[in-house]
């Protein structure tokens, strides 16, 4: 039996495709192994004997982007439409789709900075190796969470990027957290990390994540306990970039913990060019509704459940007024 026995390769490509036959089930009838047949059903595609094709499918939803941008003046929305599961599922979907167009405005960049966050970890792994126009310089934006950094850790993010790319990667060697002011202006006087600051305020593109009080890392990493979450929610927090907790007019909250932590400030966001969210599920639609209010961001990633929940929920003195600029969709 051998492979450029045409008649064969198509009787079996027509046993497998069409009548639906499993391998096991063909490799009985014609008395050989189950690797036989699937080769065979490999030399099939390889010599145009099977041809397949796919409908063509826009993973994007236009029409929640434009209204996301003409609702909140963003610069730039990606709405990946969801046909899976929530969690983890939902966040591999939106990184995979959302990964070929940021990779190419990434292209066109000298800067990114880049947060930690378990979607923007999606959204990089499936990023392709590729050389950007011009050299790209990544800058890690927070501090680690653990003593034992994990793979959506802003260092881990922000070096596997530039390995992506090619880049040069610029860390933060230090906690997001300090135990105390004192101690956390002592290490930010350090040359190192100062030079890192004021790469911040000059940055091409930023990605971040947004967090909730109720879905943190840094309650799940036990950075953040009980006893400060409360302090939070009295406090009227409802979002958090860079380990920066945020009101729903998106202003900083005044605790102690904004004098503790390293992660880039609210306002050198709100000054930045384009910083772009990255997100996915119901569950944050206040704290990214809150993000855009106060302008800490340009641009969103998130998928159609997400972006319908922030525009069912936003309500007319939340919207942001049409001061970014020239909007687009990306």
């Amino acid at each position: 039996m051998t492979d450029g026995n045409g008649a064969l390769l198509t009787s079996v490509a027509r046993m497998y495709y069409l009548d639906g036959l499993g391998q096991n089930e063909i490799a009985t009838i014609f008395g050989v192994s189950r690797s036989t047949i699937s080769r065979l059903l490999t030399a099939a595609r390889e010599q145009g004997i099977v041809r397949i094709s796919v409908d063509e499918y826009d993973p994007r939803d236009h029409e929640l982007e434009a209204r996301l941008i003409e609702r909140f003046g963003l610069r730039r929305a990606i709405v990946v439409r969801n046909v899976g599961d929530d969690g983890t599922h939902l966040r591999r979907t939106v990184g995979y789709f959302a990964a070929p167009v940021v990779a190419g405005w990434i292209e066109e960049l000298g800067s990114i900075g880049v947060a930690g966050g378990r979607t923007i970890g999606q959204l990089i792994h499936f990023m392709e190796p590729r050389t950007a126009g011009r050299h790209l310089d990544v800058v890690q934006l927070m501090g680690s969470i653990g003593s034992a950094p994990s793979s959506i850790e802003a260092s881990e993010l922000s070096r596997t990027l530039a390995r992506r790319f090619q880049g040069s990667f610029h860390t933060i060697n230090a906690p997001a957290y300090m135990d105390d002011p004192r101690n956390r202006d002592l290490l930010m006087s350090h040359s190192q990390i100062r030079t890192v600051w004021s790469l911040l305020p000059a940055l091409d593109m930023t990605l971040v994540g947004i967090g909730t009080l109720e879905d943190s890392i840094f309650v799940e990493r036990q950075v953040l306990g009980q006893a400060e979450l409360e302090m939070l929610r009295a406090q009227g927090a409802v979002g958090e970039i860079c380990g920066r907790f945020f009101d729903a007019r998106g202003e900083e909250c005044e605790s102690h913990l904004r004098d503790r932590v390293i992660g880039v400030e609210l306002e050198t966001l709100r000054q930045s060019k384009n910083v772009i969210a990255i997100a996915s599920g119901n569950t944050r639609s206040a704290a990214i509704r809150a993000a855009m209010t106060g302008g800490l961001i340009h641009g969103l990633v998130i998928d159609d459940g997400g972006a319908a929940s922030i525009l069912a929920e936003a309500a007319p003195e939340l919207q942001v007024g049409g001061s970014m600029g020239t909007t687009h969709a990306g």
